[in-house]
């Protein structure tokens, strides 16, 4: 049971708040925009493009940020490359937000990608009750102009104690939010971008990215207990 939807009449100030600490930091190392959020102004500019071929290379890389994107086309055998720099981004109390399917675990987590058998016109996506899914609908994120399958075809599998905030009809975890493993929060899916999916359609699926904003600040300003 979901309680009632967000107000998102303060949403500019939310966004103000974020860049104010760094902005989104997303790890870049193909050059191109391939999330649908990055390529327009939906979020007010609130996310920046870091060259992780670059920047993985330094001393304390990652540390100058609060929250760290890792999209679907970043090359996850250079972060497993440099996966000290990652822990060590999470032992400060970072936010990282790891949006890819992942393959190979640069991340000390038990969740690798694994697709699910179900077949797609057959697989639900449900939401669990949490702040990041208010308002949202299932139908809205199984289905995409009547689709479904364009937002997650796979599941992982969560640590202990993690919240799971969005699963598939086989009762599989398909996202969630893991603040025990680290020092820092997790915010992991299976290959789902939170902020882009529905972003140019007229349905609740869009509500994520702008629930996801509100919790990104209640997490900075140590304000959300979920």
């Amino acid at each position: 049971m979901q309680s009632k939807p967000i107000c998102y009449d303060d949403i500019d100030s939310s966004i103000e708040f974020i860049k104010s600490i760094g902005s989104i930091a997303v790890l870049d190392t193909q050059e191109i925009d391939n999330m649908e959020s990055q390529n327009n102004n939906f979020y007010g500019d609130i996310f920046i493009k870091i060259n992780a071929y670059e920047m993985l290379e330094k001393a304390d890389a990652l540390l100058k940020f609060k929250i760290i994107l890792i999209n679907g086309s970043c090359d996850q055998i250079f972060l497993l490359k440099h996966k000290d720099k990652i822990s060590e981004f999470l032992d400060k109390g970072g936010i990282l937000l790891v949006f890819c399917a992942m393959y190979i675990n640069w991340l000390d987590t038990p969740s690798l990608y694994i697709p699910s058998q179900i077949p797609i016109k057959s697989r639900m996506i449900h939401t669990c009750y949490h702040q990041i899914t208010n308002g949202v609908k299932d139908y809205d994120i199984t289905y995409r102009r009547g689709v479904c399958g364009f937002f997650s075809r796979g599941y992982i599998t969560p640590p202990k104690n993690a919240t799971i905030i969005l699963k598939d009809s086989q009762d599989k975890c398909v996202a969630y939010i893991d603040k025990n493993s680290t020092n820092g929060v997790i915010l992991h899916t299976a290959g789902a971008d939170l902020f882009g999916y529905g972003l140019f359609e007229q349905s609740t699926a869009k509500r994520m990215g702008l629930n996801l904003i509100k919790w990104l600040e209640n997490e900075l300003k140590g304000n959300n207990n979920e």
